[in-house]
């Protein structure tokens, strides 16, 4: 079975992600990014999603993980226009965004193609 590590601060998105996923994958989730930045460090993960809005501090964690760790990362927000310049940037580190509200099904096909 497949891992994500998943990362919110909302811990309600994580369960609810976490109940969602459950039976096609391992997933785990966190509310802390520096708990996630030790646990992609330490254990093997397929993909990454963080649930954050874009910033200098996501995007430098984004590009960590692809030139270093190497996994897909996906990224959900909720899409304000003060944050276009954030968003042009960060999508040379990810390779998915969705903005919320998405749709569960959508996720879900992307996931599995992210992973096959």
């Amino acid at each position: 079975m497949k891992s994500i590590a998943f990362y919110s601060t909302d811990f309600n998105m994580c369960v609810s992600l976490l109940m969602y996923l459950q039976n096609r994958y391992n997933i785990t989730a966190t509310t802390d990014l520096e708990v996630l930045k030790n646990i992609i460090h330490t254990s093997e993960f397929d993909l990454v999603i963080l649930d954050a809005e874009p910033s200098a501090k996501i995007e430098n964690f984004c590009r960590e993980i692809k030139s270093e760790i190497k996994i897909p990362v996906i990224l959900t927000y909720v899409y304000k226009n003060q944050l276009k310049d954030f968003d042009l940037n960060i999508r040379k580190y990810v390779n998915t965004i969705f903005y919320k509200p998405f749709d569960l099904n959508e996720v879900s096909m992307k996931l599995s193609a992210l992973v096959a």
